[in-house]
C-alpha cells in the first residue's frame, strides 16, 4: 500500500499541522507491513508572506518526502505545489491523504484522486475567523473548497469541535473520523538542559509556544502582564516560536506597557530543547483566539504543566477547566489565573498531574495511528 500526504508546509516548518502530519507520516510508514508512505510539500517556512527553510536544514530529510517548487496566486495568500499532478502520478499511490483547507495541495490531490479513482482522506483542520467571511473565501469555500470536502471517502477531524464547525457550514461530508494528535506522557530531559538558563532568563516563567502571529493572542497577555509583575515582580514571559511578522508589534506594545524586561522571546528550538522548556516553566499560557485542537496544550499537560487558556474552540477538550487548566474569557480572568497559580503551588501541581492523567487517557498515539491504519485498509483491496 503506499500513501501520499500532501500538505502545504512539513517540518522543520513549525506548527501544530506540521507536527500533526509528520507523527501521521513516521508512524503509519512501516515497510515490513508493505506500506509505503511519501510526502508531498514544499520548502516554505511561512506563506503568507512566502519565506523558504534554510537549505541546511534540508539536508535530514529523508528519501520519501519530496519538495515541490512553489507558485503563488495573485492578491489571495493560495500558494501552489507546481506540478503537483505529475507528481501525484509518478508516485502511484493507492491512498491520497491530503491537508489543509483552503490550500492548493489538498485541493489538486482531491480533485486528481476523483479523476483516477483513489481512495482520498482528508484532514480539513478547519476554523474560521473575519477573513473567513468575506466574500473571495465564501466564493472558494462554496466551489473549489466544498468539492474537495464531497470528493473525499473519509473527512478526519482531530476534536469534536472541528467537526461541529464543518457540520455548521454545511459542507458535504460522507463520513467523519476523528483522530487527535497523541502525546507521550512523562518524556524527560536530564535536569542540567534548561533552555531558560542557558539563555540568562531567571525567575518563575509563564511559558507560550506557536507561531508569533496575532492569532495566537500574545499581545493579551503582554497587555496583562503589568499587573502581574505588581504581584509577582520575578515573573518572565518567554515566547517560543518562529516571528510569522508581528514580533516587532509584541516588542513595542511591550515597551509601552513598561514590562519589555520581562517579555523574552526566544525563537526556534529542538524538540529536546522544548520538552526541557515544558519542565523547566512554572505555568503553561496559551491566549490564542482559537485551536482545532492545541497540541501545544496538551504538550504541556503532558509534561505535567499547570494551563492558563482562552476558552474558547476545541481547547476545553483538550484541557478541561478546572481539570487540567484554568480557562478565561477575559483580560481579569487571565489576570486571575495566572495570580492564583503563582501564590498556590498545590494548586499547580494537582492542575499538572490531573493533565498527565487526561492526556494518557485521551491522547494516545498508539490509539490515533491504529484508528488510521484501520481506515486505509478498508479504504484498500486488501491485495494492494
Amino acid at each position: 500500500m503506499r500513501i501520499i500526504h500532501t500538505c502545504l508546509r512539513y517540518p522543520p516548518a513549525t506548527g501544530g499541522v506540521e507536527t500533526y502530519v509528520k507523527q501521521l507520516v513516521e508512524r503509519t510508514r512501516n515497510i515490513s507491513a508493505h506500506r509505503d508512505v511519501r510526502v508531498l510539500t514544499s520548502a516554505m517556512r511561512t506563506h503568507g508572506p512566502v519565506t523558504t527553510l534554510n537549505p541546511e536544514l534540508l539536508l535530514d530529510d529523508p528519501p520519501y518526502i519530496q519538495r515541490l517548487f512553489t507558485g503563488t496566486t495573485p492578491f489571495v495568500s493560495y500558494p501552489k505545489l507546481q506540478a503537483l499532478p505529475y507528481y501525484l502520478k509518478h508516485h502511484q499511490p493507492d491512498i491520497i491523504h491530503a491537508h489543509s483547507f483552503w490550500y492548493q495541495p489538498a485541493d489538486t490531490a482531491s480533485r486528481y484522486a476523483k479523476k483516477h479513482h483513489i481512495p482520498f482522506v482528508f484532514n480539513p483542520f478547519f476554523y474560521t475567523n473575519k477573513i473567513r467571511h468575506k466574500p473571495l473565501w465564501r466564493l472558494y469555500a462554496g466551489t473549489i473548497g466544498k468539492k474537495t470536502f464531497a470528493n473525499a471517502d473519509a473527512v478526519i477531524v482531530i476534536s469534536p469541535y472541528e467537526q461541529k464547525l464543518i457540520e455548521k457550514n454545511n459542507f458535504p461530508v460522507k463520513r467523519f473520523v476523528l483522530i487527535p494528535p497523541g502525546v507521550t506522557v512523562n518524556q524527560s530531559t536530564p535536569a542540567n538542559e534548561n533552555p531558560f538558563a542557558a539563555r540568562s532568563i531567571s525567575g518563575r516563567i509563564l511559558l507560550s509556544i506557536g507561531r508569533i502571529s496575532a492569532a495566537k493572542g500574545y499581545q493579551d497577555m503582554i497587555l496583562a502582564l503589568p499587573e502581574i509583575i505588581k504581584k509577582h515582580p520575578d515573573v518572565m514571559y518567554v515566547i517560543i516560536g518562529d516571528d510569522f511578522g508581528v514580533k516587532k508589534t509584541l516588542l513595542k506594545l511591550a515597551g509601552a506597557q513598561g514590562v519589555d524586561r520581562h517579555v523574552k522571546f526566544i525563537g526556534h528550538l529542538t524538540d529536546r530543547e522544548i520538552l526541557a522548556a515544558y519542565r523547566h516553566a512554572d505555568v503553561f499560557v496559551h491566549p490564542s483566539f482559537y485551536e482545532a485542537f492545541g497540541i501545544v496544550i496538551a504538550e504541556a499537560s503532558a509534561a505535567g504543566l499547570a494551563v492558563v487558556a482562552r476558552n474558547v474552540a476545541a481547547i476545553p477538550y483538550v484541557a478541561p477547566h478546572n481539570q487540567s487548566s484554568l480557562l478565561f474569557n477575559d483580560k481579569n480572568q487571565l489576570t486571575r489565573a495566572l495570580d492564583g497559580l503563582l501564590r498556590n503551588k498545590a494548586l499547580s501541581t494537582r492542575l499538572g498531574k490531573n493533565g498527565q492523567a487526561y492526556v494518557r487517557q485521551n491522547f494516545s498515539w498508539e490509539k490515533s495511528i491504529k484508528k488510521l491504519v484501520d481506515l486505509y485498509q478498508e479504504l484498500v483491496p486488501t491485495n494492494q
